[in-house]
């Protein structure tokens, strides 16, 4: 008789949090064995990304608030042709009732 198939089969289960950890290990181990040089280069390389990240932040802002500034005004001289219009309006209304 033949015997049936036996399946070796281990769950597998990824964890997020222990691969980052093993990952910033791996980078720590990368920075303590280098040379004085590289750990110069990686250091300009972190300080370059903040900068740019902050930068780049401080440009989103400035758009931001020129785009606010630029919509009230247009909001403030369309009430204002608004009410003078109904000022004139409400001018000429009078003036028909006056004869």
């Amino acid at each position: 008789m033949n015997k049936t198939k036996q399946f070796d089969y281990t769950p597998r289960y990824y964890d997020a949090r222990k691969e980052r950890i093993q990952n910033m290990r791996k980078a720590y181990d990368a920075e303590a064995n280098a040379t004085p040089t590289e750990q110069q280069l990686r250091l300009r390389e972190k300080m370059q990304n903040a900068w740019s990240i902050e930068s780049s932040y401080t440009k989103q802002s400035r758009s931001a608030n020129i785009r606010l500034i630029i919509i009230l005004a247009i909001l403030l001289l369309a009430t204002y042709f608004i009410l003078d219009y109904v000022d004139i309006f409400t001018a000429e209304i009078i003036d028909l009732e006056n004869p």
